[in-house]
């Protein structure tokens, strides 16, 4: 009954903390439907030392009554309930701006929309096409965002003195009177490097590292082993870090990630790749995966971490870009809630606690990934709408989220409990897949030695592919990797294949481990050639062996 009555007062708080910025979209848009409509330009924004000091913003005259002038209630929302979560993080994007207060429109524009009545989005917020640098705006985010219990932004970031830069002073400060931390997401600038990347974080610690909401966190990982206060960056397209250099693997990472984890600060480093293989290779903290579009959704990936990496799973209420134009397959639908729940509910159901859940994304509205609130019924132009958020109403996903982060922190997480082994793959071939096909699940793998000229990931979860250059295998070259992985649920006897490229030999021992005493109980050997076919597919030179447990 307490619960019940906790969220019912919650939701009749957000309603009614909503009806001014609700009615300001219905005014604007009807202004924006006659056709002509003129705006009086907003007075700059000017800085002050209290942040509850009311703001002024654009006012609107709808060109029907030249003479009325609606004036928006601007004082700052206040800051209710609880303190948001650190556990929490939602993907934040700063880039957005308007006439009024940048002198132009700013993304808004995208893919030739003409705002403020069309924009680049296949939905329409509730504050209309807005500054992100306005405070005004950027108060009302934050207190639904704490309502919503995010207690990290984790803010798109396009580089050094970038109008992303300049709007991080605006969000710390929010973020000190709303009680939400900022952290940083790192996008693929032009002439993005693994060193810049590096160079970055030291001037964003220079620059920003002493305002109260920088994000802080003294918890260690693999990588980060000082217990020093460390920031917080995500790598978005960490494995092309940018278009002129191409697909890198994970040790292109490692030099800069080394540097980052030596600055006095430290760093907490997390890398978009659905392979663990990033935590060891290129020395990341952690794994994220920003969108899963497929339904349903899967993060099998959390199993190939190591047990001290961080979990860190991406989840969104839907994607939709038909008014950016996107391909078609780039179609996730919402379906009412029901995809954002079971996106929640299997990132959360792999048996790897999460350390923090992100939300993809609180206000990217041109990939419709958004949980900000959205207009109901809105007229882009005179034969369409835009897409809304249907029954949930404008809100709906920002209470959602509030149920759900209430029920991700009272989950009770079980130890796992899984015996490990050591798997060493040796090989002469340009490249090798080891695949546990039956018999348990590997969990948690850790790398114990590799070749300097090798390269590995996991896939799926139950498959390690390792790879050599294709000169280096004619050349007779020898690679091996040694991991430890856990067995969940394991069986009598572990069935495995090898895959193998048409050139040398591969070379498979499992050993059990025993307080760190290693028994081989297998050794398998494979240099020939089958045409078996593998899940219909020719070409995989499959060869099966099976490990008895205690065998030796």
């Amino acid at each position: 009954m307490l619960k019940i009555e906790h969220h019912w007062g919650m939701t009749m708080r957000r309603r009614l903390s909503r009806l001014t910025a609700i009615a300001l979209v219905a005014v604007a848009i009807a202004a924006c439907s006659t056709g002509n409509t003129a705006a009086t330009p907003a007075p700059a924004a000017t800085s002050s030392t209290d942040p509850t000091q009311a703001i002024p913003t654009t006012a609107i005259t709808t060109a029907s009554t030249p003479s009325t002038v609606i004036e928006p209630t601007t004082t700052l929302p206040p800051v209710e309930g609880p303190d948001p979560s650190p556990q929490i993080v939602a993907f934040y994007y700063p880039w957005y701006g308007t006439s009024e207060f940048e002198g132009k429109w700013i993304h808004w524009n995208q893919a030739g929309s003409g705002p403020p009545r069309d924009i680049g989005s296949d939905y329409y917020p509730v504050l209309g096409a807005y500054s992100s640098v306005d405070p005004a705006v950027v108060a009302q985010h934050f207190a639904w965002l704490r309502e919503a219990g995010v207690g990290v932004v984790a803010s798109s970031w396009w580089g050094q003195r970038t109008r992303e830069d300049r709007a991080v002073r605006v969000l710390l400060d929010m973020g000190e009177q709303y009680g939400i931390q900022i952290a940083f997401h790192i996008e693929p600038y032009g002439g993005r490097t693994a060193a810049r990347v590096a160079d970055d974080i030291a001037y964003l610690y220079e620059r920003y590292g002493d305002h109260p909401a920088f994000f802080r966190s003294t918890e260690t990982t693999r990588w980060s082993k000082g217990d020093q206060a460390k920031g917080l960056f995500f790598i978005w397209s960490s494995s092309v870090p940018n278009e002129q250099i191409g697909v890198v693997d994970a040790g292109y990472w490692r030099d800069a990630m080394d540097q980052i984890h030596g600055l006095p600060n430290g760093g907490l480093v997390i890398a978009d790749t659905p392979s663990g293989s990033w935590v060891d290779g290129g020395h990341f903290d952690g794994l994220y995966n920003y969108a899963s579009l497929e339904q349903p959704p899967s993060f099998d990936w959390a199993l190939t971490l190591p047990p001290d990496a961080w979990y860190i799973p991406s989840v969104i209420p839907g994607f939709s870009t038909k008014r950016v134009g996107y391909a078609s397959t780039a179609y996730t639908p919402r379906y009412g809630g029901d995809t954002y729940r079971q996106q929640w509910s299997t990132a959360l159901g792999t048996g790897i606690e999460p350390h923090m859940v992100s939300i993809t994304s609180f206000n990217e509205w041109h990939e419709g990934t958004q949980i900000e609130p959205a207009g109901q019924g809105v007229a882009r132009n005179d034969t369409h709408d835009y897409d809304d958020y249907g029954d949930l109403g404008p809100d709906g996903y920002l209470e959602m989220t509030a149920e759900l982060v209430d029920e991700f922190l009272a989950a009770t997480w079980k130890p796992i409990a899984a015996p490990r082994i050591r798997l060493t793959v040796e090989s002469t071939s340009d490249w090798t897949v080891l695949i546990m096909e039956s018999g348990g699940e590997w969990i948690q793998p850790v790398t114990v030695s590799q070749s300097e000229t090798a390269q590995f990931f996991y896939e799926d979860g139950q498959r390690l592919a390792l790879l050599q250059p294709l000169a280096a295998a004619e050349a007779a070259q020898s690679v091996e990797l040694v991991i430890e992985v856990g067995i969940l649920d394991p069986t009598d006897s572990l069935q495995f294949r090898i895959e193998r490229g048409a050139i040398g030999h591969t070379r498979v021992t499992v050993a059990t481990l025993d307080d760190e005493a290693e028994t081989v109980m297998h050794t398998a050997y494979w240099d020939g050639w089958s045409d078996t076919l593998v899940d219909g597919e020719s070409g995989r030179n499959p060869f099966w062996f099976d490990v008895e447990v205690g065998e030796s």
